[in-house]
């Protein structure tokens, strides 16, 4: 399991085991078929569907060429419910001007006429290769089947379907009652490449059959965004398409959770955990991905500074290549951290790998541990910590190393 970073709860012992039980969110049904997008038949169409219009909050791209996926989903949850989400993966129907918009306004419709639902109510969201416009007549002829088939229990079906480079579905569920109801939430993420702070190139589906305030349930996705989703990077790259969503059906039955309310603190912790653990499996299951490595900048002037430091080492290809390679360079960790707009006393620098000193007031104390840190250096999962002296505001970042194998699955993406 990766590292955690700052600001995440390490409490998961509520993870429930999907692939050991049947996964029902009370009022959320699933499926995911093959749309005819992907080759050799592999599930590229996936439908989340709701049975009533559920409370919806978002989070999209800061990328600022959007896909139109992205444009008309955002528009639609603005009106504050959406009862189904239609996926497609293979194409991200991104930089496909005005026949974009209408190949997703067209299937949204579609699935909302077989539905019977209003097309306002349907959340649509695409991920694959940019440029490509969607096969929508293959796809249309689809849509029924993908309808009338939604269960409760196809929820890895579902995961499948809206896979690109992921070797793994990414699944996540918390149960616990609070206020004497029985209350579940469920996650699906995709994402592998192109991950980096600022969503990361992932859709991530979150359900929960909780009654939920449309604000509360806002405020609570954007402070567990923050705390996990916005705290991993693969590649540095931020994608056309991101999106995540939450739905709250409110099928438990509960009073509806406000910020105010006492049980939302129970609410809260069990978003968050499910957040973690699908940043988690993101980050592992990354392109080529053999080294996992949290960087904590800490004792920085403000959270700005330390954050911005350890994204400028998370990001260096120079740090990631070195880890690929199993070398204790700590000189690219302090170059990577020296560049940004904000300035370090170097004397007062301690670095450590793991608890292993590399630097002590700015001096090189490696060959002494090095045997020690030639171990550590070899471990999947790794955490590198820059003590700054100079504040009391600490930040952390995790990141991958990048392999050659990460260069051979981009080199041939659309192929």
């Amino acid at each position: 399991m990766i590292p955690v970073p700052a600001g995440v709860g390490k409490n998961i012992k509520n993870a429930v085991e999907y692939n050991a039980m049947k996964i029902v969110i009370p009022g959320f049904s699933f499926n995911g078929i093959s749309g005819g997008i992907k080759k050799y038949g592999k599930k590229d169409i996936g439908l989340l569907y709701s049975e009533v219009p559920a409370i919806a909050a978002g989070v999209f791209t800061r990328n600022w060429v959007k896909a139109a996926p992205v444009l008309l989903t955002h528009r639609r949850i603005k009106k504050g419910y959406i009862q189904a989400v239609l996926v497609n993966s293979g194409c991200a129907n991104a930089c496909t001007g005005k026949k974009g918009m209408e190949d997703a306004k067209r299937l949204s419709a579609e699935t909302a006429r077989i539905l019977k639902i209003s097309p306002d109510l349907i959340a649509v969201s695409s991920t694959g290769v940019i440029g490509e416009f969607l096969p929508v007549n293959k796809m249309s002829t689809q849509l029924p089947v993908l309808c009338k088939d939604l269960a409760e229990e196809k929820v890895e079906k579902f995961a499948q379907a809206i896979m690109t480079t992921d070797t793994v579905k990414k699944i996540a569920v918390r149960k616990k009652m609070i206020g004497g109801e029985k209350i579940i939430i469920g996650g699906i993420a995709k994402g592998a490449g192109m991950i980096n702070p600022s969503l990361a190139t992932m859709l991530v589906f979150i359900v929960t059959n909780a009654a939920v305030l449309p604000r509360t349930l806002q405020s609570l996705l954007d402070e567990g965004i923050m705390r996990s989703l916005n705290r991993i990077t693969i590649d540095g790259d931020t994608s056309t398409n991101d999106m995540v969503l939450l739905l709250a059906n409110g099928r438990a039955g509960n009073q509806p959770f406000s910020k105010k309310s006492a049980e939302v603190t129970g609410l809260k912790t069990m978003l968050f955990e499910v957040l973690e653990e699908l940043a988690q499996k993101i980050v592992n299951d990354g392109e080529g991905v053999t080294k996992v490595i949290e960087i904590k900048v800490k004792k920085a002037t403000s959270h700005k500074e330390a954050e911005t430091i350890a994204r400028s080492i998370a990001y260096s290809p120079l740090v990631k290549t070195a880890f690929y390679g199993e070398e204790v360079n700590w000189g690219r960790i302090i170059a990577a951290a020296g560049k940004t707009i904000f300035p370090i006393s170097f004397e007062k620098v301690d670095l450590f790998m793991g608890k292993i000193p590399l630097v002590k007031n700015g001096v090189n104390v490696a060959p002494q541990n090095e045997k020690r840190a030639q171990e550590k250096i070899k471990k999947k999962n790794i955490t590198i910590t820059l003590v700054l002296n100079q504040g009391r505001q600490d930040a952390s970042i995790v990141t991958t190393d990048l392999s050659p194998e990460y260069v051979t699955i981009n080199a041939g993406y659309k192929s």
